[in-house]
């Protein structure tokens, strides 16, 4: 190989990498540029519902939930009595007869 093949090489090597580098910085700006319209719409958002009155923290739909100590609680459950299944005592039922219209 020639030394004007070899140059002609390398300038084709370093216009790929210069092109590669511009598209990834274009595509970081677009990306930058996104996400700030993004950030700045959504704060649009939350502060338009702000000013009309909308907010949903301050909202009077607010419900209040009543809380009680958990030995109090403890004490209003009663145990329950677990049963036995009869397989026998469930065939002797009748069946549930559903009307059709």
């Amino acid at each position: 190989m020639d030394p004007i093949e070899k140059r002609e090489l390398k300038r084709r090597a370093w216009a790929r990498l210069a092109a590669q580098k511009r598209r990834a910085g274009l595509l970081r700006g677009r990306v930058v540029i996104a996400s700030l319209i993004c950030f700045a719409l959504l704060w649009g958002i939350v502060f338009a519902q702000m000013a009309t009155g909308n907010d949903p923290v301050l909202s009077a739909k607010s419900k209040t939930v009543a809380t009680r100590p958990i030995k109090q609680a403890t004490k209003e459950i009663e145990p329950t009595e677990t049963r036995e299944v009869d397989p026998e005592a469930e065939a002797e039922t009748e069946p549930l007869v559903t009307s059709q219209s």
